[in-house]
């Protein structure tokens, strides 16, 4: 199976250059391997999805990481099919999808994001994180930055951004974001990469180096934060200043307005004020 895996997985990277998807499935496709063993795919069954799905199950992996491999695994043999017609997928989403709960975004509180903020010394780190923070961005979205996709001349100064499905949008930057990025290209090295954000060996970066580079601060700073929590704190502060939820699902690169509306649902303002104004009045009745 796993050459059958390599050739899935660089299919996918030729499809979607730009992007980091192909290192994930690659991942989650390997992990797949693993539990059900390196054989030809036409011999899998659903009951080794079953496997597949108990033993993660045991190993008490996320829901959503769960449901995200069986999608991979879907979309693999969706590949293969285009060879082998009759080959089925043994991934039955009624039986085999794992049933999330329904969570809240938590967005990181004010003073744990000042202590994160304040361990930053790095001007290419500071500017990563920020950019999630005050834009809202992915950290794969991070990563797949390149030097021209930055319109910090204009007036407002934006950046276009890939986002899942390789969709392109404009994400516009604020005064603090703007001086990051700036002080950080005055720092960054000369490189014939094109990406904006460097490794040290003057190469793109992969999420996982960023997500080290988030533990590392947060354990300096002695708080528990992740970097989709700088996105989520990003979305609350626009619910907060009663941004249009419409604005919002453009500026966050959202597909479904409902995803968006959770943002809504967490930090409600019309909420607020109906409870307080209730409040108000049984207590003055009293």
């Amino acid at each position: 199976m796993f050459n059958e895996i390599e050739r899935f997985v660089n299919w996918m990277r030729r499809r979607h250059p730009d992007a980091h998807t192909w290192q994930d499935y690659r991942c989650d496709l390997q992990q797949f391997a693993r539990i059900v063993g390196d054989r030809p795919p036409a011999d899998i069954t659903l009951t080794d999805i079953d496997h597949f799905v108990l033993v993660q199950a045991e190993e008490r992996m996320n829901p959503a990481t769960i449901n995200r491999r069986l999608a991979a695994i879907t979309s693999f043999y969706t590949f293969l099919a285009d060879e082998d017609p009759d080959l089925v997928c043994p991934v039955l989403p009624h039986r085999h999808t794992v049933r999330q709960r329904r969570r809240l975004p938590r967005p990181v509180p004010e003073d744990d994001l000042n202590r994160f903020l304040a361990v930053i010394e790095d001007v290419r780190d500071r500017a990563i994180f920020l950019l999630m923070l005050r834009c809202g961005l992915r950290i794969g979205e991070v990563a797949g930055l390149k030097v021209r996709d930055l319109y910090l001349a204009e007036k407002p100064p934006r950046l276009l951004v890939t986002g899942k499905g390789s969709k392109e949008r404009t994400v516009y930057l604020s005064p603090q974001a703007v001086q990051a990025v700036q002080a950080y290209l005055a720092a960054r090295p000369s490189a014939p990469s094109d990406y904006l954000f460097l490794s040290y060996q003057n190469d793109g970066l992969s999420t996982t180096a960023i997500h080290k580079r988030l533990m590392h601060y947060r354990e300096q700073a002695g708080v528990q934060l992740t970097a989709h929590q700088l996105r989520h704190s990003f979305a609350n502060d626009l619910v907060t200043a009663d941004v249009p939820v419409t604005s919002i699902q453009k500026l966050l690169g959202h597909a479904w307005i409902a995803t968006t509306q959770t943002y809504v649902a967490a930090n409600d303002r019309q909420v607020q004020a109906d409870f307080y104004q209730a409040v108000a009045a049984m207590e003055e009745w009293q």
